[in-house]
């Protein structure tokens, strides 16, 4: 009956997957097609897919697409090549459901941080469900795009399970994956040193290398060395596309920063919004003195000095989970679908919030502290899409940055937790 019963379940959740995937198949995923044009310039044209200029893509049936600018490590696009020689709608749909069944297989690999959740599996499921709602906005963004964060962040984590399980050897792997795929990642490497893993780094830095040089077999050693310097020259921090960011979508915190603190303008909406009127180079320095307070508020949850394992996987979770957080804040160029990286942090805030309504009796069992800046995270991040308030009130979020606004009050909200507080017995003060 078991046996049954788990049957039923996993048809009902691949059969959903897939009608997600269908549903979202609709909106064409305009990034992933990039990738996958990018992969012909560069093994059919031996163009460069860093210009905009060369972004002419020749499909097999003879079509020729102009597209945007690629962005992404060369064996990104050079590894999804076979995938372009299927029809348009068919590698479409493929890399839609790879990305749904990853947003479920990353739910499945949070719980395995939990002992409770691999036990109780109504709690689970719960929680599980809570979490995709309270994210729906971001992982929604990443399918209709066909954006890669979603990928990202399964690498990312299963990294953390690998080496938490002593196989730093294919958490190497997962993370230098993670890497060539977009380089938010390498920050990671830090982390795992920080907490005494220095084989999983070691790993890392050579699967990154061996990776990154591995397309030279099939473009040639010359040709791959100019694409790498070509992405480099993208990837480098210090372009003034990413000190002056003035597009309409960009919600980090250098951004957010210089929307409020200067006259900068915005690139597609006219309006006054700055609070102060700072010089360029002011705000710079304050920018880059918060994200410096942003990354050492990561030692508020690490909670030990360096070179010392956590105390429980839980811990583990729940600082990992701030780190992800704050991935798209301090990071240049991060438009909504790099929100995603919050999905651990929602996934702990989830569970909280379930086991108290649950052992507490309903929503007055959980603080205030806690619920308050919940909902305002939820109202403000997912309750102003376009589809619920109308495209003119949608630019005007877009304009006053609002989404920033929603990932402080998450950040006020985790930061309030603390792993012990999952345990229902451990008393709370403050509330």
């Amino acid at each position: 009956m078991n046996l049954q019963s788990n049957l039923k379940t996993k048809v009902w959740i691949y059969g959903i997957m897939v009608l997600i995937s269908l549903i979202f198949t609709t909106q064409q995923a305009a990034d992933y097609r990039i990738y996958v044009a990018a992969g012909r310039v560069m093994v059919d044209e031996k163009a460069n897919p860093f210009l905009d200029e060369d972004m002419i893509e020749t499909e097999p049936d003879g079509k020729i697409t102009p597209h945007a600018q690629y962005r992404y490590a060369p064996i990104f696009g050079i590894a999804l090549y076979p995938i372009s020689l299927l029809p348009k709608q068919v590698y479409i749909f493929l890399w839609l459901f790879f990305n749904v069944f990853l947003l479920y297989k990353s739910v499945l690999l949070f719980r395995e941080f939990f002992s409770e959740l691999k036990s109780d599996t109504k709690l689970f499921g719960i929680t599980a469900i809570v979490t995709l709602v309270l994210g729906i906005r971001f992982w929604g963004q990443n399918l209709q795009l066909g954006q890669t964060t979603i990928l990202l962040v399964f690498l990312s984590v299963y990294a953390l399970h690998l080496s938490r399980k002593n196989k730093p050897v294919l958490a190497g792997l997962m993370l230098a994956l993670a890497i060539v795929t977009k380089i938010m990642p390498l920050l990671l490497i830090g982390y795992f040193i920080y907490r005494k893993d220095f084989k999983t780094p070691i790993f890392t830095i050579i699967f990154t290398v061996l990776l990154v040089y591995l397309p030279a077999l099939i473009v040639g050693f010359d040709y791959n060395n100019f694409l790498i310097q070509e992405w480099y020259n993208i990837i480098n921090p210090a372009n003034k596309e990413y000190t002056l960011e003035t597009k309409t979508g960009i919600y980090n915190l250098s951004a957010f920063i210089f929307a409020y603190f200067t006259e900068m303008p915005d690139d597609k909406i006219t309006g006054n919004r700055n609070i102060l009127s700072l010089s360029y180079e002011v705000a710079g320095i304050l920018t880059n003195i918060i994200r410096g307070a942003l990354i050492l508020f990561t030692l508020y949850f690490v909670r030990s000095l360096p070179f010392k394992a956590a105390k429980s996987s839980v811990h583990v979770f729940w600082e990992f989970g701030y780190i992800c957080l704050a991935f798209p804040l301090v990071f240049p160029a991060q438009n909504k679908y790099s929100f995603y990286y919050i999905l651990p942090a929602l996934f702990f805030i989830a569970y909280y919030m379930v086991k108290r309504y649950k052992t507490e009796g309903g929503l007055r069992g959980i603080p205030m502290k806690i619920l308050v800046p919940m909902g305002l995270y939820f109202i403000i991040t997912t309750l102003t899409s376009s589809n619920i308030i109308g495209k003119y009130w949608y630019d005007q979020t877009q304009f006053y940055k609002v989404i920033t606004f929603g990932i402080i009050a998450l950040i006020v909200a985790y930061a309030q937790l603390k792993p012990s507080m999952l345990n229902t017995h451990q008393p709370e003060n403050n509330q």
